[in-house]
This record gives C-alpha cells, sequence and structure tokens, in this order.
C-alpha cells in the first residue's frame, strides 16, 4: 500500500498507549512526520488536548523501494487529515516545514542510504534543540529511530547499548533528554538582547516578545499617529 494508513489494531495499540503510557506526558508541541499513518497516531494519541501540531520532513521514515514509505500527494492527504484535527478543534501546521512538493520528490527504487537517513535524524536533533518548548512529543518511525539511535551510545554499557539501538515497537512512547552546549538559535535576528526568530512558531516561552519589545511597538504607533494627525484634524483645535 502507498502511504500506508493503520490498521484497526493500529488505531487500537495508540488509544491503550494514549490510556497507559502517557499519564505523565506533558508535551508543549507536538512534531510529526508527514506520512498518513504518523499523522493518524499523533491525533489519537495527542488530539483533543489543545496542544499544537506541526509537520516535519525531517523526521519522515527512511524513504525509498517500499510502497508503504511513499507519500502520497499533499492536496490527498489534507483532505483526509484537516477535517479530522479540525474535529477535535485541534490546530497543525501542515506548511511551514513540510510538504515542499505536492508529489513525494524523495521517494525512489532504491532504498534511502544509512549515512542519509542518520543524517535527518541528526538535523532533526539539531532543529529541535533551537525550540523554545522544554517539552515535544515527536511522532516519528522505527526505522528513523533505528538509524538515529545507532548514531550515539557507542560508549555506554553494552546492555544500555542495546536497549537505545534495538528497533522500536507500534505506538511505543521513549522518553530522551537532550543535554545540548548553548549556541543553537533557529533562524532570525538579534534586536538588542532579544532575539526574534524568523518563523512565529518559535516566538514562545523564551523567544517571546519581551516587555519593551512590546512597548516599543506602541510607542512607534504613538509617534506615527503625532506626526499624521494634523493631516487629518489639528490637535487642540475644536471638531
Amino acid at each position: 500500500y502507498m502511504d500506508a494508513r493503520l490498521t484497526d489494531k493500529g488505531i487500537e495499540q495508540c488509544v491503550t498507549a494514549r490510556e497507559t503510557l502517557l499519564t505523565d506526558v506533558n508535551p508543549q508541541l507536538v512534531v510529526v512526520s508527514p506520512l498518513t499513518r504518523t499523522l493518524q497516531t499523533a491525533h489519537i494519541m495527542f488530539g483533543g488536548k489543545d496542544l499544537p501540531f506541526l509537520v516535519h520532513d525531517l523526521c519522515r521514515e527512511r524513504h525509498g523501494k517500499y510502497t508503504c514509505d511513499k507519500r502520497r500527494t499533499k492536496t490527498e492527504i489534507l483532505q483526509d487529515m484537516k477535517p479530522i484535527y479540525e474535529s477535535t478543534n485541534d490546530i497543525i501546521d501542515f506548511n511551514s516545514f513540510a510538504y515542499a512538493s505536492e508529489e513525494d520528490q524523495d521517494w525512489g527504487e532504491h532504498r534511502e542510504p544509512d549515512d542519509s537517513c542518520t543524517g535527518r535524524g541528526i538535523k532533526m536533533m539539531q532543529w529541535l534543540a533551537t525550540r523554545p518548548e522544554k517539552e515535544i512529543a515527536v511522532v516519528t518511525h522505527s526505522s528513523w529511530l533505528k538509524h538515529l539511535f545507532r548514531a550515539f551510545g557507542q560508549a555506554v554499557h553494552e546492555k544500555d547499548k542495546k536497549r537505545l539501538h534495538r528497533l522500536a515497537g507500534n505506538a511505543e512512547v521513549r522518553s530522551i533528554c537532550l543535554a545540548l552546549h548553548k549556541g543553537f538559535y533557529p533562524e532570525g535576528k538579534w534586536d538588542g538582547d532579544a532575539f526574534i526568530p524568523n518563523h512565529v512558531s518559535f516566538r514562545r516561552f523564551r523567544y517571546a516578545p519581551t516587555n519593551k519589545a512590546i512597548a516599543h511597538t506602541h510607542k512607534h504607533l504613538q509617534k506615527h499617529s503625532e506626526v499624521d494627525l494634523p493631516d487629518v484634524f489639528p490637535v487642540g483645535e475644536p471638531l
């Protein structure tokens, strides 16, 4: 099947995970692969909780060879999934970091090379490091996770390495902590001591507008009005 959907069993596994594994999981953002089955999984497990969802191409499954990992057209996916998310009043960003093309231009007859898949995983980690949220859920795929995790853990105990490198199961929930050096910023610019990301989804928490910046915006508007107002009716003169 192209861009395989969840089976009845898969749906039940997601419901069970929501009921039993997510009690203490409170993400501030849900990042999800652009394939249909992960969009379904994300909604079943996190939908209806007033969380923002964001689709990202970097965490899609290893592509090529198998048609289940070939994405349907953007139009088809949005026709199916947008009403489902809207039915629970969930906001999902389909466009900012995914579906750059209508058709799947990544998929080919040969499987994506290991180093390419691993590289996408590392780029995803770097992107996550720029986010303002402290807790993020990433809904992705087993082979993608396998390639990502096997890029790490070479110096840990063999038992721990096996746990890290094993293939993930369906609807499995893993918790990891990103320990990162400072210096990761999204695309944006500095305005004095404040950093302003280009993309609006980043402008929260540590990147939220400062009180000073908000006040400056209103003062600018006031100055603009003081200049333009006499052209309409002079200040201090009766109307």
